[in-house]
């Protein structure tokens, strides 16, 4: 028996005719970049994740260079970061020429909050948080330290929208949250996709300019920055998903929770739940 990993058209047929309506919509308007449905959902996401600011991105990838480079991350610099991440999490931070320093995972999976401080030297400038499988890192412990040694934090939330730490949302404890919207995740677009929070409003200006060829006017450029647009149909359907997110979440949960309670093998191992 062959069982897929992940049936993506399910979520379309949920919804069908809401996103159909909304494509249309889009299509029909003339307007595919920056333009109203971009702007509506970076205030819903924001809304959703209870920050001040959300701004649309073309990836998560880019979000997480985005991030760093607003942060002033450079080559000589040394952040932190989990040993067993996505790759993107990495490049986000060498593609600005920092150091990674690799921590190694709690029995959650996710970075281990007591092995951080061990790895703090004076070129750490940053922490970055990777909350896996839906997982929130030990956020307490992680603010804490980064406090402590005055470093900035920034959240990789790709695989935990909608998770919650000490009932506070992921994307809201660091100074930047990045996060993907690839199909496979619970909050995925149509293609790629992805999702700045912050509330700090210089990060949120900087990260605005630099998304947009580093312009703010058109064709006054104040940097060089990036084409790392989100674009207006992407935008228009992840609205309509975001508003059954809570549905589509507790979908995922009931599944894992009778893998949880029903896989019965050795060898399989199964993830500690935090």
């Amino acid at each position: 028996m062959k069982i897929p990993f992940n049936t993506l058209d399910r979520q379309f047929f949920m919804y069908q005719d809401e996103y159909e309506k909304k494509a249309l919509d889009v299509l029909r308007s003339g307007w595919y970049i920056l333009g109203p449905e971009v702007e509506e959902f970076e205030k819903e996401f924001a809304n959703y994740i209870g920050t001040k600011y959300s701004l649309g991105i073309d990836n998560g990838l880019n979000a997480l260079v985005l991030a760093f480079r607003a942060l002033g991350i450079k080559a000589g610099d040394e952040v932190l970061v989990q040993g067993n991440t996505f790759i993107a999490s990495v490049m986000g931070i060498t593609m600005n020429g920092a150091t990674p320093i690799f921590v190694e995972p709690d029995e959650f999976d996710n970075i281990n909050a007591e092995q951080l401080e061990l790895k703090v030297t004076e070129k750490t400038k940053a922490i970055c948080v990777v909350h896996l499988y839906g997982q929130t890192s030990n956020m307490e412990k992680i603010m804490e330290i980064a406090k402590k040694y005055n470093l900035y934090v920034v959240e990789d939330c790709a695989q935990s929208h909608g998770s919650l730490f000490n009932g506070k949302m992921t994307g809201t404890f660091g100074d930047i949250a990045c996060f993907s919207f690839y199909p496979g995740k619970n909050l995925g677009c149509f293609g790629d996709g992805g999702a700045i929070t912050t509330n700090n409003e210089k990060l949120y200006t900087r990260m605005k300019t630099l998304r947009n060829y580093g312009s703010n006017k058109k064709y006054h450029n104040d940097e060089v920055g990036y084409n790392a647009r989100l674009d207006e149909l992407q935008a228009g359907l992840l609205r309509v998903k975001l508003s059954h997110l809570n549905e589509l979440t507790e979908e995922r949960e009931k599944i894992a929770d009778r893998y949880l309670s029903e896989i019965k093998t050795p060898k399989i191992e199964l993830p500690k739940v935090r």
